[in-house]
């Protein structure tokens, strides 16, 4: 006890009991033990901080801070640092710099292209040939339908069925710029197979696919599964709903869609046996020679502005749509109306119509039917679809060529040659095939169907799909290889 404390108590008396020093000094007890609020507690704080450094109250002033600012600081240095870390990634991102080097060889300076020449023809090899699969989504309607036989009724008018473009791509097909036959003698005019491990000629050509009408996919079967088929009326009905479907993967879901594609780019097949069709494609042993049918699509660009219209026939069917507008569309023999329409609807133009029977087609037991006009800008790109088929089995055969308004061509047997309808640049070895045809070289007599009256024109043919070649000044080919992709609708 201190002494001033001895000295105040003596004081006071020896008669204060406890409970009454409690009570002289209870507010000086209460004053040390009193529960500072908050705010209190910052004032006296603040007070303290003013003090000198060896004084009690700054002393406990300094405690205190410590005391408060420990939770602030617990979120506020985690907190500033995230936002550092955000700031530091954000700008060390925006500072990258992507640089893109190309590396070329130089061609030899003293190889200079001077002026435009055309490459020879090359010969193809057609034994081989490509699987190409195509996964299209395509909604098909069911499609009902009843369809006379033309045979049976010619003047029977079926359903229409409306066309429409295709919004599917089949891409990356490779293929050589180089200038050559495809519808050589070798593929009978059906067109080029489409062979693995070899650069082809593709640029510019339809890439055609066949279709069986008379089975469907059976897995256990390379032949396919057997539907039955009873000629044309089968043939129209599902022929409407593969056409519907733009002949998309899943719209010939009902019939079997081979997957082996062929290339095409002008269209002669002399009359020939049926069995030549898919023989040409490599199929003969799993296709019989009836009730198929070859879809070809591609694109094709004009090089001046001008009307056109084709003239053609196919034994026994051929429709022609550009830019999913049917043109033409003929079952064989074409020289009525009521032959015309099978599957679409379509019906020729009136000055169209009057044209049918009037001239002449290779083919000894039918003429060529005009198709509808179609009007063609330069430059500008046009969905050229082209279907063929054999429906009955027997013969097959058919001719494709081209008018443009206003083109005066030569006469032979008192009717205009029109010239043979081509995707681009014909070669010269097709040419040597519609010649060798004409004038019956290697026909031996041995092809009763051949009109040896008639001649398929080589010239004036409208040029589509144009393209340039060069030679170098040195008079030597520079034998660049190059492959393109060739995007078609399938």
């Amino acid at each position: 006890m201190s002494e001033e404390y001895e000295n105040e108590v003596e004081e006071m008396g020896e008669e204060l009991s406890a409970e009454e020093l409690f009570e002289q000094h209870r507010l000086e007890i209460e004053e040390r033990f009193e529960e500072k609020g908050f705010f209190k507690r910052l004032i006296d704080m603040f007070a303290g901080l003013s003090k000198p450094r060896s004084s009690r109250e700054y002393k406990i002033a300094r405690v205190e801070l410590q005391r408060l600012a420990a939770p602030l600081l617990a979120i506020l240095l985690p907190t500033l640092g995230i936002i550092v870390l955000i700031v530091v990634t954000a700008v060390t991102g925006q500072s990258k710099e992507v640089i893109q080097i190309e590396v070329a060889r130089a061609q030899d300076d003293q190889e200079e292209l001077t002026e435009e020449v055309e490459p020879e023809p090359e010969e193809i090899d057609m034994t081989q040939d490509i699987d190409v699969s195509v996964d299209v989504q395509v909604d098909v309607p069911n499609v009902q339908t009843e369809v006379t036989s033309a045979s049976e009724s010619p003047g029977g008018e079926p359903d229409t069925v409306m066309a429409a473009p295709s919004p599917v791509t089949m891409s990356n097909i490779k293929g050589s710029p180089k200038l050559r036959g495809l519808g050589d003698g070798d593929g009978g005019g059906f067109g080029t197979q489409i062979k693995a491990g070899k650069v082809q000629d593709l640029e510019g050509a339809l890439i055609g696919a066949i279709i069986d009408m008379k089975t469907v996919h059976d897995p256990d079967n390379p032949k396919g599964k057997d539907l039955g088929y009873n000629g044309v009326k089968d043939f129209a009905e599902r022929c409407k709903i593969c056409i519907k479907g733009n002949f998309s993967d899943d719209a010939c879901k009902h019939v079997r869609k081979l997957q082996k594609r062929v290339a095409m780019n002008n269209l002669f097949i002399k009359p020939q046996r049926a069995e030549a069709g898919p023989a040409a494609f490599g199929v003969g042993d799993i296709v019989e020679p009836k009730g198929w049918l070859v879809y070809y699509v591609g694109e094709i660009t004009p090089t001046e502005k001008a009307r056109y219209r084709f003239w053609g026939y196919y034994d026994d069917y051929l429709l022609i749509r550009i830019n999913g507008k049917v043109v033409y569309e003929y079952v064989w023999p074409c020289k009525t109306v009521g032959n015309a329409g099978l599957c679409t609807g379509w019906k020729p133009e009136p000055d169209s119509a009057k044209l049918l029977g009037k001239y002449n087609s290779s083919q000894m037991y039918t003429g060529l039917a005009p198709s509808d006009w179609w009007e063609a800008r330069p430059g500008q790109k046009l969905k050229l679809e082209i279907a063929i088929s054999e429906t009955a089995g027997g013969w097959t055969g058919g001719l494709l060529c081209i008018e443009k308004e206003g083109e005066e061509y030569p006469m032979h047997k008192g009717q205009p040659v029109f010239p043979i309808f081509s995707t681009r640049k014909v070669s010269l070895k097709d040419i040597e095939r519609f010649e060798n045809y004409c004038s019956g070289k290697g026909e031996d007599g041995k092809n009763p169907h051949r009109n040896k009256d008639y001649l398929i024109g080589t010239e004036k043919i409208p040029l589509f799909n144009s393209r340039k070649t060069g030679k170098s000044s040195g008079g030597k080919k520079k034998a660049n290889k190059k492959q393109v992709d060739v995007e078609v609708d399938i």
